[in-house]
């Protein structure tokens, strides 16, 4: 009996963790690791940053097109983001607006942290990924090669 419920604890335990792992961009921002990624704009494209996670906060600034950034968090589709150049910026984008270059050879998962599985590895060349979200330190990417994946920020 003790053994059936204790089993049971760590079945809801997992699914606790996969429940809120599953959705990229639902925490706040400081809920994932900083990040370095880039705008995915045309050169010359700028795109306003927010001083909230809407169209409708007042603008703090611009990124332009391959400017590196931070991201340190996302929430309903949105990216929260700093600079380290000048001027700074803090705020928050669009979170496609932003990819991710990832080396070959690194292994694309299900899910983030230890209930996903591999589900590939990118091979070839360097791949762009555009960015969806964030959870902890995993970054959640999606290209037409691939699809939505996961992918370790800690791993290189």
């Amino acid at each position: 009996m003790i053994r059936a419920m204790i089993g049971t604890l760590a079945v809801l335990a997992g699914f606790a963790v996969v429940e809120r792992s599953v959705d990229a961009s639902t925490g706040p921002s400081g809920s994932c690791k900083p990040t370095e990624v880039h705008a995915l704009l045309p050169r010359g494209d700028i795109v306003a940053v927010r001083s909230g996670p809407t169209p409708l906060s007042p603008s703090v600034g611009m990124l332009r097109g391959r400017d590196v950034v931070s991201l340190s968090g996302g929430l309903g589709g949105w990216a929260h983001i700093a600079t380290a150049d000048a001027p700074h910026l803090d705020g928050w984008v669009p979170a496609d607006q932003l990819w991710v270059d990832v080396e070959p050879g690194r292994a694309l998962y299900s899910l983030p942290g230890p209930m996903g599985r591999v589900l590939a590895m990118s091979d070839g060349d360097a791949e762009s990924f555009r960015v969806l979200g964030c959870h902890g330190a995993w970054l959640r990417v999606i290209s037409a090669r691939t699809g939505a994946v996961w992918i370790d920020s800690r791993r290189s």
